[in-house]
């Protein structure tokens, strides 16, 4: 597990370290310096001519400090610094200091009153960007503009972008971009990554990302710790489900999915199938009789009950004794059949239940069943919704989603009592009455294909089967998913992945890291 951290946290994690357990400052950041060209080394990157754009924060002390190592590595390195000298801080006065004691022949210093046709018609193999780092709140301008754009200038031209910490315009909490922002190649950050890392349109502007340690560590965690996580591939053979030796197909776990409609049932194939790729050890599917031969064909594997007009109760409810978890919803319709399917489920409140698709637009568009969701009790439900199915269960719009998505998040999980799996680029695990998020930052756009969401649902409802509580259940089931659809694309190329595919890597990456 890795946290992700907001600035508000990194600032007060480093105070922390400094002022509390006695790490000089300094010392942390020519430990960041050195990180620095550890990740240079790591991909064989040697500049020989170099600008470094600093501000007067400790960014640009940060910068400082790589280009002196650089010099003294041999390359050409020019300074170019910016800002109000009054508020410059202690640690940046002395790397400028200890850069010109240094005797470095080949490094030129420039300030913000220097001639910028210099700067304009100037080469380097390389530039880095140590403007302002995580601290920024607002959209930058003046002579930090400037720079931006010379920067990114620099970049279409050929040069290597390096940012520290984070580019120069991207908001560290948010990925908000303030106004315009360095296009980096590699964004090197120090301790944990920040939020602007991975969610867009920031994601695009960081480049490849190293995570450099300097000595900040969780026993910093003090006042408390970071507010998201997520998983690594380390993670893997600790989360997932446990396989005894002795198992059957009943103690792996028995799912209930009831999915599909007339003319849609693929939806419910590709759930359920997901729920077996999962580890799931069976899966009994309620859906009209007009797909039973289709679903036969395709899914021989599962059990059915089918229904011609309206599905009986009394076999709803002898599928819900026998079923471990319920899934719901993909493919399902919104007509009265489902309606009342849905009604059953959800009164049924002995065994956890997925909801999908077609469910949560039911939930959206009739408050008995909103609330007969929500009075299910906490820890029973995981809702999976994407972008357009959490608006409409919250009654807003997409203009307040892409300013406010965590907080929607945790807003339909106060509502509903339950967990969200809040799917997009970088998907939202949050729970009621738990503090911290789960980041999912696998996958790609190889997986904005139809039924994607059919088989992250059918994942989630197969490692719940397997004995997972529901948050844990949901925040290993995007994980999977996204590495999934990596998998795939690898297999396939981005533009021709489809579920199928998906469904079909699923056990390869579950395999490949217990």
């Amino acid at each position: 597990m890795k946290y992700i951290l907001k600035a508000y946290e990194m600032k007060m994690y480093d105070r922390d370290t400094s002022e509390r357990i006695g790490i000089p400052s300094m010392v942390l950041m020519e430990r960041a310096a050195l990180g620095v060209l550890e990740a240079l080394r790591e991909r064989h990157i040697t500049p020989r001519k170099v600008l470094v754009a600093a501000g007067m924060g400790n960014n640009g002390g940060d910068g400082l400090a790589v280009g002196r190592l650089l010099a003294e590595r041999g390359a050409e390195v020019t300074v170019y610094m910016t800002g109000n000298r009054d508020k410059m801080t202690e640690e940046t006065r002395r790397q400028i200091s200890i850069l010109m004691n240094g005797g470095l022949e080949n490094v030129e210093f420039k300030n913000s009153s220097s001639p910028h046709s210099k700067l304009e018609t100037a080469e380097y193999d390389m530039v880095v960007d140590a403007l302002l780092g995580i601290g920024l709140s607002r959209n930058i301008d003046g002579e930090y503009l400037r720079l931006v754009r010379a920067i990114n200038r620099f970049g279409q031209k050929g040069a290597f972008i390096l940012a520290l910490d984070i580019p120069t315009g991207v908001c560290a909490d948010t990925g908000k971009i303030w106004g315009e922002a360095v296009k980096a190649d590699l964004t090197v950050t120090f301790a944990f990554a920040k939020r602007g890392h991975f969610l867009y349109p920031g994601r695009e502007y960081t480049g490849e990302l190293a995570v450099k340690d300097i000595g900040i560590t969780e026993s910093s965690f003090l006042l408390g710790k970071p507010g998201a996580f997520c998983y690594g591939k380390e993670d893997l053979a600790r989360l997932l489900p446990e396989r005894k030796p002795w198992g059957n197909k009943g103690s792996f776990g028995k799912v209930l999915l009831v999915a599909g409609s007339r003319d849609i049932c693929g939806a419910c194939i590709l759930c359920g199938k997901s729920i077996l790729k999962a580890g799931a050890g069976m899966v009994k599917i309620i859906t009209p009789a007009c797909n039973r031969i289709i679903v036969q064909e395709a899914f021989p594997e599962a059990m059915l009950y089918t229904f011609e007009e309206t599905p009986d109760e009394e076999e709803v409810k002898k599928a819900l004794t026998w079923a471990d978890v319920a899934v719901a919803g993909p493919g399902l319709g919104t007509g009265n059949t489902a309606k009342e399917l849905i009604r059953q489920l959800l009164a049924y409140k002995s065994i956890p239940m997925v909801i999908d698709a077609d469910g949560l637009n039911l939930l959206a568009a009739d408050q008995e069943l909103f609330e007969l969701a929500a009075g299910r009790g906490e820890g029973n439900l995981v809702i999976t919704p994407h972008p357009g199915e959490l608006t409409r269960l919250l009654k807003t719009d997409m203009e307040n989603y892409r300013e406010n998505r965590e907080k929607l998040a945790f807003e339909a999980a106060g509502k509903l009592n339950c967990v969200v799996t809040a799917k997009d680029a970088v998907t939202f695990i949050v729970e009621e009455g738990r503090a911290e998020i789960c980041m999912n930052i696998t996958g790609n756009d190889g997986m904005a294909t139809a039924g994607s969401g059919d088989v992250l649902a059918g994942i989630t409802g197969g490692l719940l089967a397997q004995g997972m509580e529901c948050f844990e259940g949901a925040c290993l089931g995007a994980y999977l998913h996204g590495l999934s659809g990596e998998k795939a694309s690898e297999k396939k190329g981005r533009y021709g992945v489809t579920a199928s595919d998906i469904v079909e890597a699923i056990p390869h990456i579950m395999e490949d890291w217990l």
